[in-house]
């Protein structure tokens, strides 16, 4: 019978790092991991959460990332998006940004913040970020970057949740994870659900604090100095974004240029008339 992994952000942040050292190690030889890799991924991931995964669900739930990837790289390719290599951030000015989430609110989680396991995800599936006459920084536009994302010569339909079938074949061969309980007890599922859902309060008030701090901190400082505007007009966008700590923070790593272009859009959308 599948069984249906849950994946909390501490479990993914665990398999991507240790996926990604192995890489970075240089024990993998080709473009993909071999299953005994994966294997090994799964024995590391129970001793450390006394779970009973296999080294299929550690597959399955890579190629999930590969997908995220797979959709980040093409966002990094819309037009007039900027990249911050720091932050690994996708940056839209906030008409563009309001415009396609509210078009695709799916992508919404990928825009205008720091992306998530990036490096991790961009270091296991091959791929690395434009050098050279390709190298972008803030303030460019970005380049269409190919990536290879390791996809296995026989592959197998995925179906929408990632469910691996558990042998319960004693005789089966292969490498198998540490031996672990097969069926978690409710003392284990409770546990683990009062720890997925701490992780997500905590993850919830970091953003909800940091993030408005680290979007208010210093900023009108750097807008009053704009040229070419009124402090009405400034201290009116500096609201605007004090109210949107995430369009705040894309407008902060900007060049005064493309500052000017924001506040510029800004008041012609808010006071036609001026």
């Amino acid at each position: 019978m599948a069984k249906q992994v849950s994946w909390t952000p501490t479990m993914s942040k665990f398999m991507l790092t240790w996926l990604s050292d192995l890489v970075s190690s240089g024990n993998r030889t080709s473009t993909a991991f071999k299953q005994s890799q994966f294997n090994a991924c799964a024995t590391a991931l129970n001793e450390h959460f006394q779970l009973s995964l296999n080294g299929d669900q550690i597959k399955n739930h890579n190629r999930t990332w590969k997908r995220k990837l797979q959709k980040i790289v093409k966002l990094k390719d819309l037009s007039g998006a900027l990249w911050d290599e720091d932050k690994s951030m996708i940056v839209l000015d906030h008409e563009h940004y309001t415009n396609h989430v509210k078009a695709h609110p799916e992508d919404e989680q990928y825009l205008n913040k720091t992306i998530i396991h990036y490096k991790e995800m961009m270091n296991i599936a091959g791929g690395s970020m434009a050098t050279g006459q390709y190298a972008k920084d803030s303030s460019d536009p970005l380049a269409t970057e190919v990536v290879n994302l390791e996809e296995e010569t026989t592959k197998k339909p995925t179906a929408p949740h990632e469910e691996v079938a558990q042998s319960t074949n004693a005789g089966s061969s292969g490498p198998k994870p540490k031996k672990a309980k097969p069926n978690p007890c409710a003392e284990d599922r409770l546990h683990a659900t009062i720890l997925a859902s701490s992780e997500r309060i905590a993850i919830a008030i970091e953003k909800s604090s940091s993030t408005e701090n680290n979007a208010i901190d210093g900023l009108w400082e750097s807008m009053k100095v704009l040229p070419g505007f009124s402090l009405d007009y400034l201290a009116h966008y500096y609201a605007y974004l004090v109210d949107n700590p995430r369009v705040a923070m894309a407008f902060k790593v900007l060049e005064e240029d493309q500052k000017k272009v924001w506040v510029s859009r800004y008041v012609k959308n808010t006071f036609p008339e001026a």
